[in-house]
């Protein structure tokens, strides 16, 4: 499991490292009256004061039992030794044996020495808060060839069955339906980041968007588009529908909003191809010549309806900042060029427009209907710009108490002011299982961090592009679809290296601070400047998701402090550094100068090292680099016979030879 350390005398099946094992364990809460249990990659969390330790707990005094099995990897016995950090009580028991116990500020004691032989033992880490609620806790071991470290999610696995609950209450803020069913219990529903996510905004999609394809999106948005969240709101099956539609979509063609820019120049599509392979929009996109039937394929967003969609300028627009008519959009600013833009444009339109259409068939829209239309279906609810209808339906307290089976948005008997909401067999029973939960309609109101994240990683499609916990990025399989549109760019195959980055110890490795800059797509310096992709910006999720990637690992969100390194273990770490040393410099740059001799791709700048890293994950990296990323080409420092250092730099001590390092990264001349 690349998220594991290698043991140094210890053979590790190569299996182990590649496969992705179940990385979870069992987390069952207790507080305030209520239980809960949902699915962990760690043991780990963090509860600031006023938070729930889950949806469906209030706020207040808490515990929580991990179970699943902790395994040992290689072959013979580990000698290993565990600690704890955080505030509150903890106890660890491995095979029913109790190895670790304590209370108050944790991390003050470590266990006895603890025998494990290769395989799965039963694990089970008990954790209480505080008495006003607030927790913090991470579980860390040791061994005689690795310095202390938190337990890596590839440690843990258990059978852990989907949760419908948590399903259910993700799938009603997906499909907004707060929006129309106001918070009337106590309004705190609007203040989590999960519900106050809005709709595009259709006062600027006259000027952007053709209207044949508005209209067909209004009368069944699940035809163009197999993921789409928004509900049909008329039954175009009958004729008074088709006009319903026709309507709508003639008053959307009044909302103008600013002017679009000019059409690309159609000589640029075949540049844009070339942009449309390196960018690896087959992560989340399939070719825009797909037939419509293969949109679905692997899950990705299908683009062969992009011609029919917009106006070709607005297009041009639309790359270069989706989130100004849609600030939550799940399609990423990835800060193109105009010369990016265009051509990315140029190419979209051409190969959609290759896809052969159906006649749409709809009657001559009426735009003043359509404008009365729109009010009375509420269409402001979701949408800015437009005028709610406020008591249009039920608010929550109502909502909660009606049998969502028997009728409403859930049932699937739609018609009359109840729309066709895009749900699927499973989806409809994960609502009602969510609805019977105890006190569902508080859980709107509780925003965990941690579940947040966990939430967004998927639905804004991360691990299309990055690794996690042993698995693959979906790009790693489908990035060779468009490599033919690179096929005749001279060098473009001598490339090496185009890998990204895994998530895995993501809010362990990088300061908060960092994380939110890189994804609100603020860095003013590209970290990894060989990789033709790049990590594109999500500025109106950046803040929340850095929160909750850090609670993930049980890690106080922060930044950097002022570099203020030891001068005299900075000096013996520039020397380790060197040529003469580890040669680091060879690889990596400093500052304005560049790495000496850099044989494939560069490593990253130490320039950029201090704002980036947290100390603890330095530390896991260098003393085992190909632990955590197995195809790395960083090497290792340390023998793997004994764990010293190769160097004889403070008797060979890996651990003070790395805080020199460390001290010299801070602040590199």
């Amino acid at each position: 499991m690349r998220s594991f350390l290698l043991l140094a005398r210890l053979a590790l099946p190569l299996s182990f490292l590649t496969t992705a094992a179940r990385a979870e364990l069992t987390a069952a809460f207790e507080g305030g009256g209520m239980k809960d249990t949902r699915a962990d990659r760690l043991p780990a969390l963090l509860v600031n004061a006023g938070e729930s330790a889950t949806p469906f707990l209030p706020p207040g005094e808490f515990s929580v039992t991990w179970t699943g099995k902790l395994v040992s990897p290689g072959t013979g016995r580990q000698r290993l030794e565990f600690s704890f950090e955080g505030e509150g009580s903890a106890t660890l028991t491995i095979d029913a044996k109790e190895v670790h116990k304590e209370e108050g500020k944790l991390g003050a004691t470590t266990s006895a020495v603890t025998r494990l032989t290769q395989g799965e033992h039963d694990v089970s880490i008990t954790y209480k808060s505080k008495a006003d609620g607030t927790g913090r806790f991470r579980l860390f071991w040791k061994e005689a060839l690795f310095p202390l470290q938190s337990v890596p999610p590839g440690a843990f696995k258990a059978e852990v069955t989907p949760d419908p609950i948590r399903h259910g209450r993700l799938l009603m803020a997906e499909n907004h339906c707060t929006k129309c069913h106001v918070d009337d219990i106590d309004g705190k529903s609007a203040m989590n980041p999960l519900f106050q996510e809005s709709a595009p905004i259709i006062v600027m999609s006259g000027g952007r968007l053709n209207e044949e394809w508005v209209a067909r999106w209004i009368a069944d948005p699940s035809a163009l588009r197999h993921d789409a969240r928004m509900p049909a709101l008329v039954d175009a099956s009958t004729p008074e529908g088709k006009q319903q539609a026709a309507d709508l979509a003639a008053y959307v063609m009044t909302l103008k909003g600013a002017p679009a820019p000019a059409a690309p120049d159609k000589a640029l599509a075949e540049k844009g191809g070339g942009h449309f392979h390196r960018l690896g929009c087959a992560a989340c996109h399939t070719s825009p010549g797909a037939a419509p039937a293969e949109d679905s394929v692997k899950d990705r967003v299908p683009l062969h309806n992009v011609a029919a969609k917009f106006q070709p300028g607005a297009l041009v627009g639309f790359l270069k900042e989706p989130e100004a008519t849609y600030p939550h959009i799940g399609m990423p600013n990835f800060h193109l060029s105009d010369e990016e833009a265009n051509s990315l444009a140029a190419f979209l339109l051409e190969q959609s427009g290759k896809v052969e259409k159906k006649p749409a068939g709809f009657p001559k829209g009426d735009a003043t209907k359509g404008a009365a239309l729109a009010q009375t279906l509420n269409c402001g609810a979701c949408h800015a710009g437009l005028i709610p209808n406020p008591g249009s339906a039920p608010g929550l307290a109502a909502t909660f108490k009606a049998d969502w089976s028997a009728k409403g948005c859930v049932s699937g008997k739609h018609g009359g002011k109840v729309p066709k909401i895009p749900l699927s067999e499973d989806d409809r029973k994960d609502l009602l299982a969510f609805v019977k939960k105890e006190k569902a309609a508080e859980s709107l109101a509780r925003n965990v961090p941690a579940e947040y994240a966990s939430a967004k990683l998927q639905t804004l499609r991360c691990t299309s592009c990055h690794g996690i916990d042993g698995k693959p990025s979906l790009l790693d399989s489908v990035h060779l679809e468009t490599k033919d549109l690179v096929a005749n760019v001279v060098g473009e195959h001598d490339k090496l290296d185009q890998s990204r980055p895994h998530l895995t110890f993501i809010g362990e490795m990088l300061h908060a601070s960092y994380i939110e800059t890189i994804v609100g797509g603020k860095l003013t310096a590209k970290p990894r400047p060989w990789l033709d992709m790049r990590m594109p910006g999500f500025p109106n999720y950046a803040g929340d998701l850095a929160k909750g990637l850090a609670a993930i690992h049980g890690v106080v969100p922060g930044k950097a402090e002022p570099a203020s390194p030891d001068p005299a273990l900075a000096e013996v770490g520039k020397k380790l550094a060197a040529a003469e040393g580890y040669g680091c410099v060879t690889c990596h740059g400093v500052g304005a100068k560049g790495p000496t001799a850099a044989f494939e791709v560069e490593g990253l700048n130490f320039a950029l090292s201090h704002e980036r890293l947290r100390h603890e994950w330095f530390v896991r990296w260098i003393q085992n680099p190909p632990s955590v990323t197995p195809a790395t080409k960083m090497p290792r420092y340390v023998n793997e016979t004994d764990g010293k250092a190769r160097r004889d730099e403070y008797d060979h001590d890996a651990l003070k030879q790395f805080e020199a390092l460390w001290n010299y990264i801070e602040k590199p001349e």
